[in-house]
Parts: structure tokens; sequence; C-alpha cells
């Protein structure tokens, strides 16, 4: 625990033990050289080029790139299985990249350090539309057209140039992991693909894997279809939403007894160009709706809760009667434009919320229309092709007109005279995530996951998942919950050229589809001898082999193959099956976005394939936003790259922050915000963190380097001091140990500066500087401190390790070196905190002395080695600190060290209820040599400094 030493407390604690040259002058000149002042070359910071330079010195001489593949060999199971969530492999190293992968290694290297073997295999996304589009777009123009083979060897080049340069930085963040190409995994290698295949059959033989004809998310900047997982949501778009009415054909009974006249149904929509898909109206059975008029004699069928406010947009209406929502049923009205007769039915999402409480119904761009549709045997109008264009279905007027722009004037300007309103509203919609242009829902033939059937299962699985951070995890869990729980199916399909061939065939007159076990294993087979690119390159006759044409009565005239490739959320969503032993990981740990992507196709499949979960815990971490918490972007210009961090960069005026800043960077912030700023405030913050404790881990280098160079073997004799801060180090670790196994990184940089600017440099250091300087050499007091000070060392560089591997590594080659003991990296060094360091009965004397020097600073107007303190004590504190002074009055117990005064009275007064102190300056003058204790009569030097220099035992003695 920290304790109120106050400003001058700190300004102490900097002088004395970091400004050796401010220390020296302090002592007379005559006596310098008989103290023990701390050396070291351990230098307070690195700039510059010494910073990149002094990095890439301990990867190589620390030996972080061979340390995954030793801990394998080396440290014992069971092991501890990260699973890495593949990065697309399609751009630079950006700061969410940083952020993921120095959390896992955290994770890992707190792991290793504590002697538990890891399984960990990094990954890449190597397939998809973002790698597909950066490879081909140059030569994606009207006139030049790449067939499949050159978009997928284009791909393929971009996506393997990509990984090397990711790999190669993720390295140098010093990242653990065999970064060989044989220690990774890539979702296009051979063994891969194959893994996948034979899954996709697994669930097809499990019929789980269907294709149907359904609405779907449809890119037309893309010409595909697009998962949940791969939209972004504009809260800007504006869309022409209008009021239209529809002229009915055949009104309910009770109606017709109040109008001989026309009366129109007045629906609402969003999305006027799918007026031309209409094919009913919906409206809700338990609802009332009213016949209105207008003041020009037009008759109108409204919900009746909705009046009100389509008088505000089309003028006054006049409620003639209502009726309730089934006597609609069996009513008929004609289509906007064809002019069809179609029907009036029920829906059960149709609400009174908005609108006129009709809903359009368009069964090709809507699921819920589609529902309608499928219940009342309707077959599905699709009038939109891949482009996003109407096709000739939709009648030569709209033939070829682009849907979301051209379209939809057109269908306004055909309808005008039936649009009673029309207005621009902003609203939240659907845009493709790589293009940034907006989708549409469209109704195509695609291949789907039927999650219904494993929906149950996959909730209840989630029961029993940790997941972490522990402050966000109902939020998280939630939101998990109601994404798996509203997916009735996974679209699985892509009309893309760069992926994994869906392995089947197409009988040209039926339609039907042919894919067996038998003829996916030949084609894995294929695959292994000629690569993917077979499925493209190769004849029917090739693909499927005579023998197989044979035994199923196959003609491959009548053959056509698939030209659809995998979603690639199933690619890395069956990356399980082919990555982890036992096929689960004790922890998956990506980004909030994986909620709706890699953490659901990953549980998705594999519940549907082996019945459980394929990862026991989830980390889920925030995004990186700028100072204004707006999300990075090129086009925003407020990209921040790590090697600008790194390396020095154009964001930061060059400035060099090194690796361990952007990592406690990471650590301070990854595990706390959803929102995760990087600002050059920040930054700095972290740097100057991390400068505080090189100066006092070179302080504690120094004290034992001071010690070391003479070569002495000396029995030590602990104080209460010392075995307080013992028992202070037993705890600090545990707690530490405590935050590493919750995830709590920003706890673990919170201790660790909390513990060594109080417990360590302001406590301990402090009230022990007159011991490791003016003590002799053979002092088996200053060798306890010696002692002390060394596990101090070890504990907190294997505490911060994790975090901040190079620094804690740097420091122990320079701990190594001071010890004279053969150099092995700290991270292959094993090491057990003793039990015997947990000394609970030295706290409470420690912290009444250190509560009552806290009142003698605050009383003190001068050095406190001149003053003298005479203490009444209640009779608890005067049990405690009898414990540290035996005698009424002493120059020399831990009383008067840890006071920091030359001479302490001890009395006990039963009537206090709080402890007093009285302070008297002394009347000697200090001595010259320590500047501690009051100088002899007739002398310079007090007795303990004369009885030290008359023995020769300073540290002069042994230079």
């Amino acid at each position: 625990m920290p304790y109120p030493l106050g400003h001058r407390g700190l300004q102490l604690v900097t002088f004395c033990l970091y400004n050796y040259d401010a220390a020296k002058n302090k002592v007379n000149k005559k006596y310098t050289e008989t103290i023990i002042l701390p050396q070291t070359d351990f230098q307070v910071r690195l700039n510059g080029k010494k910073r990149i330079d002094m990095d890439k010195y301990l990867l190589e001489k620390c030996r972080f790139l061979d340390l995954y593949c030793w801990q394998r060999k080396n440290l014992v199971g069971p092991d501890f299985v990260l699973h890495d969530g593949p990065p697309y492999a399609n751009g630079n190293p950006h700061m969410g990249h940083a952020v993921n992968k120095i959390l896992k290694d955290i994770t890992l290297r707190n792991k290793v350090m504590r002697g538990r073997r890891v399984h960990y295999v990094p990954g890449w996304d190597c397939h998809g539309l973002p790698i597909e589009l950066k490879a081909i777009k140059n030569f994606n123009t009207e006139n030049q057209k790449m067939n499949v083979l050159e978009i997928r060897h284009k791909a393929s080049t971009f996506a393997k140039s990509t990984i090397v340069k990711q790999r190669e930085v993720f390295s140098s963040w010093g990242v653990m992991a065999d970064w060989k190409e044989t220690g990774c995994y890539f979702t296009n290698q051979t063994s891969y693909i194959k893994n996948q295949l034979q899954q996709f059959m697994n669930l097809y033989e499990k019929r789980l894997i269907f294709r149907d004809f359904k609405p779907v998310y449809w890119s037309p900047s893309s010409e595909t279809a697009l998962a949940e997982a791969e939209l972004v949501y504009n809260e800007q778009h504006k869309s022409k939403c209008v009021i239209i009415r529809l002229q009915m054909c055949d009104v309910p009974l009770k109606l017709k007894t109040f109008t001989n006249n026309t009366v129109y149904a007045l629906a609402w929509t969003t999305t006027p160009w799918t007026l031309v898909a209409n094919q009913a109206l919906a409206f809700s059975i338990n609802s009332e709706y009213c016949l209105t008029e207008d003041a020009c004699g037009n008759f109108y069928i409204i919900a009746e809760p909705l009046v009100k406010d389509i008088e505000s947009k089309i003028g006054p209406l006049k409620s003639i009667v209502t009726i309730n929502g089934r006597e609609l049923s069996g009513a008929k009205y004609l289509h906007p434009i064809t002019k069809e007769s179609l029907p009036f039915l029920p829906g059960e999402h149709v609400t009174m919320n908005l609108g006129t409480g009709l809903v359009h119904t368009a069964p090709a761009h809507g699921p819920e229309d589609f529902l309608i549709a499928l219940e009342h045997n309707i077959p599905v109008l699709s009038v939109v092709d891949h482009n996003g264009r109407y096709t000739e279905a939709a009648g030569p007027e709209f033939a070829g007109l682009k849907v979301l722009c051209e379209g939809t004037e057109k269908v306004l300007q055909h309808l005008n005279k039936d649009i009673l309103f029309v207005e621009s509203i902003k609203h939240s919609y659907p845009y493709d995530w790589r293009t940034k242009e907006p989708v549409i829902i469209r109704a195509s033939h695609q291949w789907f996951i039927d999650i219904n059937t494993i929906k149950t299962k996959a909730l209840e699985t989630l029961d029993t998942i940790q997941l972490f951070p522990k402050n966000n995890q109902s939020s998280f869990l939630s939101g998990l919950f109601a994404q798996i729980t509203k997916r009735p199916f996974w679209c699985i399909s892509r009309q893309r050229s760069w992926g994994t061939p869906i392995p089947v065939l197409y009988l040209k007159n039926t339609g039907e589809v042919f894919t067996n076990r038998e003829w996916v294993n030949r084609i894995c087979d294929l695959i292994e001898k000629n690569g993917v690119d077979c499925w493209w390159k190769f004849s029917i006759e090739e693909l499927v082999g005579e023998e197989i044409l044979k035994k199923f009565n196959l003609d491959e005239n009548n053959l056509r193959k698939g030209d659809d490739i995998m979603d690639i959320w199933f690619d890395s969503g069956i990356s399980w099956s082919a990555i982890l032993p036992e096929k689960k990981a004790d922890l998956y740990m990506e980004g909030q976005d994986q909620l709706t992507g890699w953490f659901q196709s990953s549980l998705l499949t594999s519940v549907a394939l082996q019945g459980s979960s394929p990862y026991n815990a989830l980390f889920v971490h925030g995004f990186v936003v700028d100072e204004n918490a707006s999300k990075m972007s090129k086009s925003e210009g407020n990209v921040i790259h790590p090697d600008d961090i790194t390396k020095g960069g154009n964001n930061f005026g060059k400035y060099v922050y090194g690796v361990d800043t952007l990592r406690w960077w990471v650590g301070s912030h990854g595990c706390q915000h959803i929102q995760i700023r990087v600002t050059q405030e920040i930054l700095q913050e972290s740097k100057e963190s991390i400068e505080k404790l090189r100066l006092i881990l070179r302080f504690l280098l120094g004290v034992l380097h001071s010690n070391t160079e003479f070569n002495l073997v000396i029995d030590p004799k602990f104080l209460h001091l010392d075995q307080n801060m013992l028992h202070r180090l037993y705890h600090y670790n545990r707690q530490i140990q405590d935050f590493y196994d919750s995830y709590e990184y920003h706890n673990v940089c919170k201790l660790v500066k909390n513990f060594m600017a109080n417990d360590v440099s302001s406590i301990y250091c402090h009230l022990n500087k007159d011991r490791l300087y003016c003590d002799a050499i053979t002092s088996p007091y200053r060798a306890a401190t010696i002692k002390v000070i060394d596990a101090i060392l070890t504990v907190v560089l294997r505490s911060i390790a994790p975090i901040i591997p190079h620094l804690a590594e740097e420091v122990w080659l320079h701990r190594t070196k001071n010890t004279d003991t053969e150099y092995i990296p700290l991270h292959y060094t094993k090491y057990i905190v003793p039990e015997t360091w947990n000394q609970p009965e030295t706290v409470e004397c420690i912290e009444a002395a250190l509560c009552l020097r806290s009142k003698v600073n605050k009383l003190a107007t001068r050095n406190t080695w001149e003053l003298a303190a005479t203490i009444m004590s209640t009779k608890r504190d005067y049990e405690l600190l009898s414990i540290l002074q035996k005698e009424k009055q002493s120059s020399l117990s831990e009383l008067c060290d840890i006071l920091q005064v030359s001479k302490v009275t001890l009395m006990k007064d039963d009537g206090l209820n709080e402890t007093q102190v009285h302070l008297n300056h002394i009347e000697k003058q200090l001595c010259k040599r320590c500047r501690r204790h009051p100088e002899m009569y007739g002398a310079e030097i007090c007795e303990r400094c004369t009885n030290i220099l008359d023995r020769n035992i300073s540290a002069t003695a042994f230079t």
C-alpha cells in the first residue's frame, strides 16, 4: 500500500536514489571514496536510433524468436491453448493488430514465466473480398476483365507478400510464436482447404447444410452475398420514403355498405424500388383499421392508431368506419405497376409503431416478406440482378436501371399519381464493409447452414463460457445471445473467385445437386497433387473421374461445376478443427467485432460438428480510436501506424517511443475500455511510466554491482524492515498473478507503478540508503538489504516481463553481469517465490512506524537526521514500536532508521488515544561522511564511520 510521504518525500527519493553525483556532493570530499555508491552502466533512457538498435539487439541476444519452440520442448503440460483468430492478409499492420497480438503475447508470456507450456499457432485469413479487391483493383474495368485463375494468382501473390510484412512486424513486437511458415496456419494452404472440404461434407451429411432460394444481404458493388458480420451500418444514410395508395379490387363486405367509390389501401416504404417486386400487403390480425376520406373524396384504409400520424403528412382525414384486422382477410388490391390482383395477408411482423399498418411485401427483398410467401405458397418474384439492376422481368421501362439510384427515381416518376407523400429520412443502413457502398436484400440461390437446428444447443453452451473482461461480461454475453437467437440460417456461399470452392455439381437439366463423400475425397486428393486451382482448371471429367461417373450414372455433358466459394467466416470458423489439439482452446482473444464474426462462426460450426464449444473462455477487447474517439481510417487522415511509435514516424515528428512503450500502452489500456484511445499524450505517459521504472531498476542494479564487485560471502541478518519488504513482495507477486489470471493487465500496470514508486523506492530503498552507502561492506545487515534488493529485482522483472519484455531482459542482462553467473535470458528461467517470505507478523509494527514517520515529516522543518524524537505512545503503539526499539532511548534502533532521526525516546502513556511525537534539534553536527549520526566531540565523523575507517573495511579497502 502507498504511504503518505508527500511531495517532499518523493523529492528525497529522487535525489538520493538516482543522482549519484549529487549524493557524492553531500559527503565531504575527503570521505567520498569511502562510501559505497551504486554503480551501473544501465542507462536511464534510450532515445532515437539507440532505442531501435537496442530493441533489435535484445530480440536476438535474448532469443525472443526461439522462446516458443524452447518452451514446447522444455516445459510440461497440460498446455494452455490460445487459438489465434486469423487477421486478414490484406494490408500493413495497424494499431488494431498491435492491441490484439500484444494482448495475446502478454497472456502467453505470463504462462511461460510460471512454467506452463502454451500452444499458440499464428494464423492468417487469406481468402475473401478484401484481398480480391486489392489484387484486381487496377484491372477491373469494362474493357479489361480477368479470368478466375488470373484473379486467384494475383490474390495469392498479394496475400503472401502481405503475410511476410505482417509476420516481420508482429515478431518485432516480441510476440512469442514459431514464426516460420511451418509454425503458422493459412486458410489457403492445401492441408487447411482439404480439412475445410471434409468439414463441409460432414455438415452436409448431417443435413445442416442446404441450398435454397432466399433473400440475403447482397452487395451490388461487390456482386456477392454478404453475411451480417460483413456489414457496417451508416448512421447518416438517407432514404426516400413514400406513402403510396394501392387501388383495392375486392373490398371487405362491411366497407362496401359505406361507399360505392374506389377504395385505396395506404402503404409506407423506405425502399420504393422494391414496389416493382410487390406481391402482397401484410396486415395485423389483432389491430383495428379505419376507412377514412380525404378532402377530395378519396377513401383510404389505414391502421386506426396511425391515422393522426398520416394526417400530419397528407392532410385531414375523416374517419368513417372501423373494422378489425381479421376482416381484411380475403381482400385484394391491384399491383401498382402491372395491375395484377394481389392478396392481403396476415403478418406477425406488422406493428402499429410506424407507417400505415399495411406493409408493402416484396418476398425477394425482405426476410419477413419471404416467410409470408413461404407460408402462403407464393412463388417469389426476383427482378434484380447481381449488379443491383432491374432485370427484364421488371418491365422494359425499368430494365437495366440501378435500383438504388435511377431505378428509385424511375419508380417514383412512374407511380407519381399514386404517391401521396415523399420524404427523405436519415437512418441506419447496412453498407458493404469493404466497398463502403450500400447493400440491398435480394433473393438468390445460396448455400446455408441451418442455425435453427443447433440454436438451442449453442445457447446452452454459451452458459458454460467464461467471458472477460468481467466488467463487460453481461453486455457482451447478452449481445452474443441476441445475435444467435435471431439468426435462423447462415449464408455460407459467395459469388467471388478467391476462396475455397463449394464442392458440388449441378445437373443442367434439373438443377439438382450432386456431391458425396467419395467424390469429395477424390477432390482432396486432386488438390493435394495439383493445388486448389485444379477446381477451376480441370474439366468435369477430370474432376469427377470415370469411376464415379459410372458408379453414380452421371453424364458429364449434363453436369455443371458449382461456381460459388465459401464464406470467409466459414473458412476461419472451422479453424479449430484444423489447428487445435483436442479440438478445443482455453481462450479465444479478439476484438468486440468478433462477437458477430469469428466467435460466433467458431461456436456454431463446433456445436454443429462436435456438439460443444471450441473455447472455454472468451476475451473481448475494444477497438482503437483517435483523440476525438473517432475510428481510424485513411479517409479521415487520423491513422497512426505502429511503426510511427516503435521506430518514429511523421505523426510524432520522428520521435522514437520503442516497442515497450507500444506494449505498455496496450497493457495499460487494451483491457480496460471499449474504445482504446491512442494519442501522443497517452503514448508520452506510457513512455514516462517506463522511464520511471528504469530509474528505480537502475538503482537496484547499481546496488547489486556495488556489492558483487567485492566478491564477498556474508551471512545476512534481516531486520524487521527487510522481512516486511519480503512480505510485501510475496503479496505483490500473488496480486500480480491474480490480475494476470483474470486478464486485468491494466491493473498489473497500475500495481507495478504503485509498488515500485512507494514500497520499493519511497520506503525500502530510501530508508536503507544509509546502510547501503555508509555501512561496512562486510556488514551482515547491509548484506541482508542486498539480498532483499536482489529479490525485488527478480520478482519485479518477472512481473513486468509479459508486458514489457525488452526492458525486463535488458535489466536482466545487467543483473546477470553483476552476479557473475552464466547468462540465461529471463524468460528461460524458473523462479518460485518462497512461502517463508509471507510474514504477516511484521506488518503491524512496520505500518505503525511508517505512520509515525509521516507525522515526523509533517512536523520537520529541516533535515530529520538533525532531530531527536520523543514519542508518547498509546498502549498498542508502544507494543508495536517496542519491537523496533527495545531500549527507552536509542540512536541505532530500527525505529531510528525508519523515522530517519538521530535519536528516539520511546515512552508509553496509557491515557492517550493517539500517539504523539515531539521533535528537538540535536546540539551536535552531523557526521561529514554519512550525514546521519552526530559526529563525536572533537572529530569530523561519527563513531560508526570511525570504526569502519579504523578497521579499513570501507569501500576504499577493496578498490
